[in-house]
């Protein structure tokens, strides 16, 4: 997403070219701060973004059409504020819609507005009051919770490159009861989307597949897994590089790891190279609610994923 964010900047900068905010500052210094304060690619971008709509002549169609993501486009709509909305009902419009980069980016704007106004009591206090409020969807958005399956639960973790479009993808297999994006394979704990991000954890981004075997077979969602991402690579997952982003399988039980090294097996002899790491379950820590179903709480599909047949 290198270019997306360059386009993004680039629209920023064109947007507030000139403008000054009531201290006589160029404008353009609030939302890249804003946009350097994201935790994402997409925040970054949105956060960069966040005013254009309410203060130049861009529209949404085009700066969708100037290459920035869907879900970013859908995040600006929410955080673009209607002159005729109270701003504590626009507030919690971004709250209740549940949207993690329209939050995040609402938080960081807001984090930043009452750092820099303590010149103006009465902007303080409705940032403080609308940041109070913010505060507490993000904390929603930020928890991290050890998975402990039910009963006779069935479920099976992969990991193929970033969580979020693996999880759109095996959600939507028939058969599947829940999935959830998350943390597996290192040894610390409670580890955070930062610190898996910059390295400081040995955790891989992956989703742990509840499953009825009735209705669908771990061969099938194996063959899926298989299918939406490169088992060959070792430097991270298409775009996305790091040791975060690497292929593996972490099984439940003895048939999975037999149908996994048979699959693998046909793989290997069909010309695929296979670097997939294959192991026993061990935590699996629920990411933040961020990264839980992605792609429906912000529109748009997963950019990094998309199925080629390798089985016949």
């Amino acid at each position: 997403m290198g270019n997306a964010i360059d386009i993004a900047l680039g629209i920023a900068v064109k947007a507030h070219a000139g403008q000054t905010d009531l201290d006589e500052a160029p404008v353009i210094l609030h939302p890249l701060t804003v946009g350097l304060m994201g935790h994402t690619d997409e925040e970054r971008m949105a956060g960069f973004l966040h005013d254009v709509l309410e203060d130049s002549d861009y529209n949404a169609d085009g700066i969708l059409a100037a290459g920035i993501p869907e879900s970013v486009v859908n995040a600006l709509k929410l955080l673009t504020h209607e002159r005729n909305t109270p701003y504590m009902e626009y507030v919690r419009a971004i709250i209740a819609s549940g949207n993690p980069i329209a939050i995040r980016v609402k938080f960081n704007d807001l984090t930043h507005n009452l750092a820099r106004g303590k010149a103006y009591p009465d902007l303080q206090k409705k940032h403080g009051e609308a940041l109070a409020l913010v505060s507490k969807a993000v904390e929603e958005l930020d928890r991290v919770t050890l998975y402990t399956p039910a009963d006779g639960t069935e479920y099976v973790v992969f990991a193929a490159g970033c969580f979020w479009g693996v999880q759109y993808l095996m959600s939507r297999q028939k058969g599947v009861l829940n999935t959830y994006s998350g943390y597996t394979g290192g040894s610390e704990d409670y580890p955070t989307y930062e610190m898996v991000r910059s390295h400081r954890t040995s955790h891989l981004e992956a989703v742990l597949v509840e499953f009825d075997p009735g209705a669908v077979s771990f061969r099938e969602l194996c063959k899926l897994f298989f299918e939406i991402h490169d088992p060959g690579q070792t430097d991270g997952q298409g775009p996305d590089k790091g040791q975060q982003y690497l292929s593996g399988i972490f099984y439940t039980g003895e048939t999975q790891l037999q149908v996994s090294r048979e699959l693998i097996g046909y793989l290997k002899d069909n010309g695929h190279e296979v670097n997939t790491r294959v192991e026993r379950a061990g935590k699996f820590w629920i990411a933040e609610g961020l990264h839980q179903d992605y792609y429906e709480k912000n529109g748009g599909s997963p950019y990094c994923h998309l199925r080629r047949r390798k089985f016949k």
